[in-house]
């Protein structure tokens, strides 16, 4: 999946959502982070087609999507954080749609593992959020497209069903876009990282290239080896550039209870 970006800039109203946003990735899960605010599903709406840039250009696979919207909604499929559904339609009637057109296999797992099953008779309207949530995921991840768009995918879910929807992603053919505030989420699924704060970004690249540069997470006892370079002291745990032999011997010593190699969160 080639996604490219340049000057991307968005409005609403006065307010930048994003500014001047600018990437050329190849790569097959593309992971989007930020916190609230950030930017991030206003990234995601325009990737799916459903938002104009102010400024600027964004091509998924070398066209715009916001104007090719019949293209994009055969091409890819969306789950959004908050779904909202006004239809009085039951949760077996729209898993008995998508077995028409969709993975059965997908479908079976959310069926029968996840457990969507066992509210298969309750309206769309009447599910908690988190129902809601599964009820999303399965349209779009069981459904026959190339792209799968997943708005903070894991944010209503508990650990069970996180990690079999996760692994399932992981193990599919499919593309995929997701946008998370959890850094651990991120590298767990994504490929190619993209972090934004404030609409912007603020580091875009592979998890290699950060671990490169001999920066860990170092979990702390009750003082702070002096030999250590620190970035970033917040309790317990701090951000330091060393070497793994360095850090390793501070282990065996007893001087620090643990560290491992620091991905996106060194800019989170």
């Amino acid at each position: 999946m080639k996604l490219y970006a340049r000057s991307l800039t968005k409005y609403f109203g006065r307010v930048a959502a994003l500014v001047d946003v600018g990437f050329d990735i190849n790569a097959k899960r593309i992971a989007i982070i930020g916190q609230n605010g950030s930017g991030k599903s206003t990234l995601l709406s325009i990737i799916y087609g459903l938002l104009h840039p102010s400024r600027g250009v964004l091509k998924v696979n070398g066209y715009e999507p916001y104007n090719e919207r019949e293209r994009a909604s055969m091409e890819m499929s969306i789950a959004f954080e908050r779904p909202r559904f006004d239809i009085n339609v039951r949760v077996c009637d729209v898993y008995k749609i998508i077995r028409e057109y969709g993975d059965r296999d997908c479908l079976e797992m959310f069926w029968e593992q996840i457990g969507v099953k066992s509210f298969g008779e309750m309206l769309l309207p009447d599910l908690s959020s988190g129902q809601k949530q599964l009820v999303q995921l399965m349209q779009a991840l069981c459904k026959d497209s190339r792209i799968k768009v997943l708005d903070e995918p894991f944010s209503h879910l508990d650990v069970r069903n996180m990690g079999l929807i996760g692994d399932y992603i992981l193990s599919r053919n499919f593309s995929a876009i997701l946008t998370t505030h959890v850094p651990e989420e991120a590298e767990w699924i994504g490929e190619y990282f993209v972090m934004l704060k404030e609409g912007k970004i603020v580091w875009h690249g592979r998890i290699e290239e950060l671990q490169e540069q001999g920066v860990y997470e170092v979990y702390l006892r009750q003082y702070l080896p002096e030999s250590l370079e620190v970035i970033l002291k917040l309790g317990y745990v701090a951000i330091v550039k060393s070497s793994y032999e360095e850090l390793l011997e501070l282990v065996e010593r007893d001087k620090i209870r643990g560290f491992k190699k620091l991905g996106v969160r060194r800019y989170f």
